[in-house]
């Protein structure tokens, strides 16, 4: 069995099993919610990583209306997704729902609304945070409609075009249910979408590319240090000169691995202004590049993919890359 193809979906690890919901899909209905989109998104790929088999799976409980490019993050047993794209017209959620892997169950947490919280978009990133041993969720940056959409956030910048671009930085704090807005320092973000959000820690993360407007990505690295109220931003930006450094591009996909010599994040694709059919492994701790040669361009040439690392042994770490122009699962060894 093989998942049908599909783009702008998450790939999400659970001990040797990987779960895959929703994303583009060929015959996904182009409505709001009516049975048959919800038959076709009460299912869960589960791919066992050790053998490389996938299953598909039935879920219960009512899934989320945001299919396409909506956010997710992960906090032990439970699989969390924010807002994302309905799949008809200009239709974009706010919502926060839970996943729970043993039950294969749905919950909503937090409903989508125009009244409060974070914006209704698509195009944002989440990271699973723990901070004074209490576990959090952080919501950064997206795209959504100008219209009838949530008050804008004290602090956060907005650009409009045809759609609302932002930077806005909330925290969820799953004991209490409630979304805050930290106090953002250093060198935030300009309004920005469909970059790469990557958990570095239990209190860091790292952002790469993005749109920052209609014509324009970015190739620039933020470091996000998170406490319980506040957030500092540093920005880390090509120095030029013999340097290597990624082109500006958005729409790709990003893995944090963990090596004997550092944590290093993969960048794979992704578009700026045409497909950009690169590999690049940042060591983190020097903050240098490196470009990965010798993967085929079937591998690279990808957008809207998702990527996720499985580590066999504390040497031996697969990269698996699923979706985007292909629907064909590909295992990487690093």
């Amino acid at each position: 069995y093989q998942p049908v193809g599909r783009e702008d979906h998450s790939t999400v690890q659970v001990g040797d099993y990987l779960y895959m919901w929703g994303g583009g899909q060929p015959d996904l209905p182009v409505v709001h919610n009516d049975e048959e989109k919800k038959s076709f998104c009460s299912v869960v790929e589960v791919c066992h990583l050790p053998t490389g088999t996938w299953v598909q799976k039935p879920t219960t409980g009512d899934p989320p209306l945001g299919v396409q490019a909506y956010a997710a993050a992960v906090i032990r047993s439970e699989i969390f997704f924010y807002g994302g794209g309905c799949g008809h017209d200009e239709c974009y959620h706010n919502s926060l729902y839970s996943f729970n892997v043993d039950t294969f169950n749905w919950k909503e947490l937090s409903p989508t609304t125009s009244h409060h919280g974070p914006k209704m978009k698509a195009g944002c990133g989440m990271v699973a945070l723990c901070i004074n041993d209490e576990d959090y969720l952080a919501v950064i940056g997206g795209l959504g409609p100008i219209d009838n959409n949530t008050p804008p956030q004290p602090g956060a910048q907005y650009r409009e075009e045809a759609y609302q671009r932002c930077n806005e930085v909330h925290l969820y704090r799953l004991k209490t249910g409630e979304w805050t807005s930290p106090n953002v320092t250093g060198d935030r973000p300009p309004p920005i979408n469909s970059f790469t959000l990557t958990s570095m820690t239990n209190t860091t993360a790292i952002l790469f590319g993005g749109d920052i407007d209609q014509d324009n990505e970015s190739n620039d690295v933020y470091i996000f240090e998170f406490a319980n109220i506040s957030v500092n931003c540093t920005k880390l930006s090509n120095p030029g000169g013999s340097v290597q450094w990624p082109k500006k591009r958005s729409s790709h996909s990003s893995v944090l691995i963990n090596c004997s010599s550092g944590p290093h994040l993969l960048v794979m694709g992704g578009i700026g202004g045409y497909p950009t059919k690169d590999c690049w492994l940042l060591n983190i701790s020097k903050m240098k590049w490196k470009k990965l040669t010798n993967i085929p361009d079937s591998v690279t040439e990808m957008i809207g993919h998702s990527l996720s690392v499985w580590n066999e042994t504390q040497t031996t770490h697969w990269i698996i890359e699923f979706g985007g122009k292909g629907n064909d699962t590909t295992f990487i060894e690093i």
